[in-house]
This record gives structure tokens, C-alpha cells and sequence, in this order.
């Protein structure tokens, strides 16, 4: 097996396991680990199939645990999000999106450690601030598949780990659809990819059955040290090495 098929595997089975175990910092995560072994541009659009196959599995895992109101605030500015950083995405060169990739991961880790040390109130809600989320939300998502973490603030404090996880996927069920489908009608999701794709499903959805499994059984905040500690290491890289 060569070096990018075993990171091929290994992402499509930890896409799964973040996923349906945690909610966020599947897509962060795993684009830049893979965007070491391939072309970084190349890489945010095999990763996007990956979080929408994750989607559907960790939808019905968690069903009818999500609050329709957030989804349904957050819905619409997240698709439009979504288009507008397909669209920059396909004129990026590989140069950069790996930039992209390094700086979004960097700010992603800032963000979550600056949330979870300096300010700890539970996050308020309101339309206003729902629709800037999740316009910034659906760029970064389709920019690097990074989303989650400034959608996720919209939650922040207000919903239970179940519920939270619950909200997130409906949310990006709907963003991922938009992505994939603006990715393959601008060609950047080909045949081959797609083939790829299929052949990694059985991975993705073993990930998602342990990702459930282990949600209620690891410690988040040892497990999401582990994580940020990866995505440092892989972001640095690809903007400096």
C-alpha cells in the first residue's frame, strides 16, 4: 500500500470517528494532514464527500437531538457561505490553498483555545449574529473545510454534547450537499476522485460506528489536546516547509 492510500484510509476512518464522536474538527483536522501527501487544493475536495457520507451517518445516530431553530437560522447563510468559497476555491492555485489550509488551521486552534481559556460565558444567539456565522462558516468550509469551529461558537454554552453534536451535523448536512455539488459542477470532484470516494465508504462509515461509541467514553479535552497538537504541526508545515 503506498503512503497516500494508507493516509487515503486513515483519514476516511477518522473522518467518521470526529465526526459522529465530536461534532467539529473532522474537516480541520484531516484537510491538512492530507494536503501533505497531495495536492493541498485537491485535497479540500476529497475531504468534502467525506464529511457529507460522515453526515448522513451521524444524523440518523443522532436524531431528533438537534434544535430546529439553530438549523433553521443557520441553514440558509451557511449554503450561501458555501457557494462563495467553492467559487474562490477554483480560482486558488495549489500555492494557494495550502496557505489557506496552514492559516485557517492556525486561527482554528487560536480561536478554540481562546474560547476555552479567556472566555468561558455561554454563547447568546440571535439572527444577526446567526447569519454572520454561518456565512463565515460556509467560506471557511469550502476554503478547508474548517466550518465547524466558527459555527460551532453559535452553540457555544447553550446546548448539551449530544444536542451540540446533533445541531452541528444538520447544519453541515445541508452546507456539505451545497459544497460537493458546487465542487463536481466545477469539475474539481471528478470521476476519479468520486471513485476514490466509494471505495473509502465502508471506512467512513466503521469510523462513524466508533466515533459513537467512544462519545460517551474518552475525555474531550485530553483528546482535543492530541488533535491541536496535529493540526499545529500539519498547518506549520504546509506553510513553511
Amino acid at each position: 500500500m503506498s503512503l497516500l492510500n494508507a493516509v487515503l484510509a486513515a483519514v476516511a476512518f477518522f473522518a467518521g470517528v470526529l465526526k459522529s464522536g465530536f461534532g467539529i474538527g473532522a474537516g480541520i483536522f484531516l484537510t491538512p494532514i492530507l494536503a501533505l501527501v497531495m495536492d493541498p487544493k485537491e485535497a479540500v475536495v476529497v475531504v468534502a464527500p467525506m464529511m457529507l457520507f460522515t453526515d448522513f451517518t451521524a444524523v440518523y445516530q443522532y436524531r431528533r437531538r438537534w434544535n430546529t431553530k439553530d438549523v433553521c437560522t443557520l441553514a440558509l447563510p451557511c449554503l450561501i457561505g458555501a457557494v462563495a468559497g467553492a467559487f474562490l476555491l477554483k480560482g486558488f492555485t495549489p500555492a494557494m490553498a495550502r496557505r489557506a489550509i496552514g492559516i485557517i488551521g492556525l486561527l482554528y486552534v487560536g480561536s478554540e483555545l481562546s474560547r476555552k481559556f479567556l472566555f468561558r460565558s455561554s454563547g447568546t444567539a440571535s439572527p444577526v449574529k446567526g447569519v454572520f456565522i454561518g456565512i463565515v462558516g460556509g467560506i471557511t468550509s469550502a476554503l478547508a473545510n474548517s466550518g465547524g469551529v466558527f459555527i460551532s461558537t453559535y452553540f457555544a454554552g447553550r446546548l448539551s454534547k449530544l444536542y451540540f453534536v446533533g445541531t452541528l451535523v444538520v447544519v453541515f448536512l445541508f452546507l456539505n450537499i451545497t459544497k460537493v455539488g458546487m465542487f463536481t459542477g466545477f469539475g474539481m470532484l471528478n470521476s476519479r476522485l468520486w471513485t476514490i470516494e466509494l471505495y473509502l465508504l465502508p471506512l467512513m462509515f466503521l469510523g462513524g460506528l466508533t466515533g459513537k461509541w467512544l462519545n460517551n467514553r474518552i475525555h474531550e479535552t485530553q483528546f482535543a489536546r492530541w488533535i491541536f497538537v496535529l493540526i499545529v504541526g500539519a498547518c506549520i508545515k504546509l506553510l513553511f516547509f
